[in-house]
This record gives structure tokens, sequence and C-alpha cells, in this order.
């Protein structure tokens, strides 16, 4: 995650945003030709990992790395075990962010800004889905 997927996802929701600052507002998008292709690139990548985490027998990480900055996520070997114990649900989370990275290249295709931004919304809810099931599935969210 920390290797292929976050460099690969971020620059996708980071190309759309509005920062709000005492000098005013700033609007980024991608314009140019060079934008587009650099998003292309990444959401290649990112679509291409959502294959390479099926991969059979594919260990989430080494047993002493950490993968995660946050401490309410399980280790390595915890989260192996819950993946294994679930491996279908695993499975379709991962075609799930291949799914959304999919329609997120199709934006990228027609250069359209506004199906680029929604989508990145599927991409989160795709990568959150997982991540509440075997990266930090005992984490207590507020209801409202």
């Amino acid at each position: 995650m920390l290797a292929v997927v976050d460099p690969n996802v971020d620059p996708i929701w980071n190309s759309i945003k509005t920062t709000v600052t005492s000098q005013g507002v700033e609007e980024t998008r991608p314009t140019t030709n060079e934008d587009w292709a650099a998003l292309r690139l990444h959401a290649l990548a990112l679509r291409e990992a959502s294959n390479l985490l099926i991969i059979e027998g594919r260990q989430v990480a080494h047993p002493t790395a950490s993968t995660s900055i946050h401490p309410v996520e399980l280790g390595p070997d915890e989260i192996q075990a819950l993946i294994a114990a679930n491996r279908p649900a695993f499975i379709k989370n991962a075609q799930d962010l291949h799914d959304a990275v999919t329609l997120a290249i199709t934006a990228i295709d027609a250069k359209d800004v506004d199906a680029l931004e929604s989508v990145g919304g599927a991409i989160e809810h795709a990568c959150e889905q997982c991540h509440s099931q075997f990266w930090y599935p005992g984490d207590k969210r507020p209801t409202h």
C-alpha cells in the first residue's frame, strides 16, 4: 500500500481541489495534456495494483514491517490472518477498486474533471471498505 497504492492514488485525489487562503481561492484542476497523461499513468498503475493484491500467496507486508502510521491498524500478521479467513471479501474489495479506477481512466481519457472528481469518491469508498474490514476492524466510528 505504502509503496504502490498510495503514491498512485494520491495524485488522482489531489488533482482536483479548492484551496481557500487569506489571499483568495485557488482551484487546482488537470488542464494540460501533460496533466491528463500523468494522471492516466497513475491510474493505470493503481488499477494494476488491484490485480497484484489478489495474487494467491501474496503477503500484505513483511511480518516486521509497519503497515501504517495509524495506531488503530493491525500488524501485518493480523491483517494477513483476516484476509485468509475471508479471502472472497478481500478479492471483492480489490475488484471494486479495479472497477472504480477503470471509471477514473474513462474520465481521464475524456478529460472530464467532473467525472474524475465523482469517481474519486468511489475509489475512496473501495479503499475504505477493505481497510475497515481488514486493517482496522475494531475501530469504532462515531455515529450521528
